[in-house]
């Protein structure tokens, strides 16, 4: 009887242990952010039972990302997703268990342009900072995969860094298009209409 509330202790450990999802970081994220990925992809794994990896290097030695990606998730548990990034080759791309991929939009995500990406995009137009535009795709592409893994289950993610940056952009660009358009039609009534 001592031998099975032991046994059951000790899986219950195993099975509700705060679990690592940054598979490699070579210096690249700083560790709250490292924390914060953790924070979002025990939450996603408790509630959904999604596995979501990060593997951030700075160079993958003449390894194409495909086989890159390959050798890492060899050894990985289905069902899971894995974000990986390679700095000095500018490669990035998600990789994913057959049954996921219906639950989350790699394309959307991966996407170079603004209002619908949300890696590249941050990486491309840091320039001044490199180091910090990396962290910030990383964070929100996770972020991002997490919500829509979550949505795709119907669960609500606590510790969901949200779409806020996303909404904000949104709203920039209806502002900065009724701007243009307003100049526009300003050029046009002075040009056309008034003479």
């Amino acid at each position: 009887m001592l031998r099975a509330l032991a046994l059951v202790f000790v899986l219950n450990l195993f099975l509700f242990a705060e679990q690592n999802f940054i598979l490699l970081n070579e210096g690249i994220l700083p560790q709250k952010t490292v924390n914060k990925i953790n924070e979002i992809g025990n939450e996603v794994f408790k509630k959904t039972g999604v596995r979501i990896y990060l593997a951030a290097v700075k160079e993958m030695k003449g390894k194409k990302i495909d086989a890159f990606e390959k050798s890492l998730s060899s050894k990985l548990q289905d069902p899971y997703i894995l974000l990986t990034l390679s700095v000095k080759e500018h490669k990035v791309d998600i990789i994913n268990s057959p049954s996921l991929s219906k639950r989350f939009d790699k394309e959307e995500i991966l996407s170079p342009l603004p209002w619908k990406g949300t890696i590249i995009p941050i990486l491309t137009s840091h320039m001044k900072n490199p180091d910090a535009a990396v962290e910030a795709a990383l964070l929100n592409g996770y972020a991002e995969i997490a919500d829509q893994i979550a949505k795709s289950y119907g669960v609500n993610l606590k510790s969901s860094i949200g779409s806020t940056n996303r909404e904000i952009y949104y709203w920039l660009r209806v502002v900065f298009y009724s701007i243009l358009a307003l100049i526009l039609l300003n050029f046009i009534y002075r040009r056309f209409v008034k003479k």
